[in-house]
Parts: structure tokens; sequence; C-alpha cells
């Protein structure tokens, strides 16, 4: 990947992929030429495309040394008396990702033709054997690229259950407690209860507003997710979409130590691309993300009315929360209860 590209020019070939391939792919093939050392700028690489794809890229990872001619001369000439050599010299993060894809990695001489290319084409579809063979015969589903505005936060958002222990957005539960925002605003961070899901997809990747502030909180959420900004919105209730924020607009933060929360400015905003798309909702309709205080509400129906509008499952939740828990549970390919659009639908009939 090229880490300068433009981010929708990246998304645009993974979109590709997944249309050429919508059944998914056997293998995931990362290229890197011979004699090229591997910088800061591989390695960041990497990592956003772990970012994207998550630990199966390496399940299916397989990775291509090109310019193998270029290493036959440097063994004719004594640079090199083997392949080894070449990848001791290697950062230590490089022989990392070696290892993560189980030391399958093919060097290709792109000269060679006919069946003096054959034995390096043989170890290619061997390696790939190998990786269907470790996995199940289950082929690699590319995620799905979704420019939604109110999908909310990350896979791996975190927020503090118990108020103490970190937990990733895609591993919270119904029923967990979660660190939330007083009603006062001033009092310390208090505990409330996931009792909904209105988004839970991972196999999906999405742009995110990527607020930063001047303590090195940082928060990703969808554009058209609400967040509590201005120096007494925790007071007055006021609420923005993520879209509007810009540097210099106060945020509220709240430390895992000190849990009272605080007005604190934002330095840097920008749009990442993230995997995974989570929507949790609490009783009181707020909580604490990534240190950042922020609503449970999205653009998709204003606060107030879709508060509302949840006022049932709330009363049952507390009544029943297993029965609760199975009409809230996100199904089908986009993460969402099939009520949830509907009552949408009607909404928006309605105004």
């Amino acid at each position: 990947m090229d880490t300068d590209a433009e981010g929708k020019k990246t998304l645009g070939e993974i979109s590709k992929c997944r249309e050429f391939c919508p059944n998914g792919v056997n293998a995931v093939l990362l290229v890197i030429p011979f004699g090229q050392k591997f910088t800061k700028e591989e390695e960041t690489s990497i990592g956003h495309l772990k970012t994207l794809f998550g630990d199966d890229l390496f399940k299916y990872g397989i990775v291509i040394f090109t310019h193998g001619d270029k290493f036959d001369e440097a063994k004719e000439d004594g640079q090199l008396n083997h392949f080894n050599e070449y990848l001791h010299s290697q950062p230590p993060y490089f022989n990392d990702v070696l290892q993560k894809v189980g030391r399958r990695y093919v060097l290709f001489n792109n000269k060679l033709r006919g069946d003096a290319a054959k034995p390096q084409r043989l170890q290619l579809v061997e390696h790939i054997r190998a990786v269907m063979g470790n996995v199940g015969q289950v082929a690699y589903k590319i995620p799905e690229y979704v420019n939604t505005a109110g999908a909310c936060f990350h896979a791996t958002s975190t927020v503090l259950i118990d108020g103490k222990h970190p937990e990733k957005m895609a591993s919270l539960q119904l029923g967990n407690k979660v660190l939330s925002i007083p009603d006062d605003g001033i009092a310390p961070a208090i505990l409330d209860t996931v009792y909904f899901f209105s988004h839970a997809a991972d196999d999906v990747i999405a742009p995110f507003v990527c607020i930063t502030t001047a303590g090195g909180k940082t928060l990703h959420l969808s554009e058209g997710h609400y967040i509590y900004a201005g120096r007494d919105a925790l007071k007055t209730g006021a609420l923005v979409t993520a879209r509007v924020v810009k540097v210099g607009d106060v945020v509220h933060v709240v430390d895992a130590e000190d849990q009272t929360p605080r007005p604190e400015e934002v330095t840097d905003v920008k749009t990442e691309i993230k995997r995974g798309l989570y929507c949790p909702h609490t009783l009181g309709g707020s909580l604490v993300v990534d240190g950042v205080c922020v609503s449970t509400y999205t653009e998709m129906i204003p606060p107030t009315v879709a508060h509302g509008l949840l006022w049932p499952v709330r009363v049952l939740y507390r009544i029943a929360p297993e029965v609760a828990g199975k009409i809230a549970q996100p199904q089908g390919e986009k993460g969402m209860p099939t009520w949830l659009g509907w009552l949408h639908d009607r909404y928006m009939a309605w105004i």
C-alpha cells in the first residue's frame, strides 16, 4: 500500500477487489521488491492493512519478493550467499511480519519465462494450499466499504467496563456496565448499562472523524454521531455532530483515574479509515469512548426523539432483559435490527 495515496483511491481499489471476488480470496499477497530496505513507511503500510483487514491479514498472508534476478546478481557478485542473509538484514518488525504469516514467502525472478519460472509458481501454489488448509478451506471475505454518516464507532474504540477495565467496542456485550456521564455534568462519571446496539458490524470499513484533544485523547466517530461540544455542554446537553467539530472547539474528557469530566480543547481534526461499525446504547443515552464524552445517538433520528422512541425497549430491558436482548441484537449484513430501519422509515415519512 502506498502510504501517500489518497484515501479515496485506496478505498476504490478495495471496493474493486470485493467486486471482482465477491466470494472472497484464498490468499492475500504482500508484495515487496527484493533489495528494498524495510523502512518505517513499509511498517506503517502493514499497520494500515491490519487496521483495515484485521488479523486475518496474516492468516491468509503470503509475502512475495519480486526482482529475484537482482538477488541472483548479488549472489554472483559475492554480496550474498543465501536469501536468509537478506532477511536477517531487515529490521525486527519485518521478521515479525514473516513470523505472523507462518514464514510463507516466495522469491520471484521477474525475468524468468516458461519452464524456468515454473518452480516459483508451484511454490506459490503450495503456500496458497497451505493457507487454505490452515483456515479450513474458508475464503477470506474482503470487508465492504460503507460511507455512512450515522454508524458510530470503530471496532477498536474503547470503553471502560465497570469504570476500570478497557474493552474494545467489538467485544462489548449487552448488560455491560460502562462509564457514562452524570446528569449534572459536574460529578464524577457514573456507570450505565448497555441495553441495545443500533449497529454492530465488523466486516466493513468506513471513514471516521478523528478528534484529538490537547491532553492527548483521540476519538474516532462517524461524522453524523453526536458529541458534547462547548464549555458548558454537559450542563446544557448541547450536542453537535462530529462533522462540525473544529480545532479550537471544547469537548469533555474523562481520565481513568480521576473520572470527573472536564473541558479540553480540540487540537486536531481529520478523517481516517477504520474497520467495524458499532453503536451501543446506554439507558441514560450517553457514554465515554476513548476518554471522551459522547451521546449514544446519531443524526439518523434527533436524540430527544430517538430517546423517546426507544422508551419501550428500555422498559422491556428492565422487565425482561433476555427478551429485550433478542430483539435488540443486530441482524443481517448491515448489522442493524430490522425493526430499527422500519422505525426510521416511519419517522421520516411522518416528518
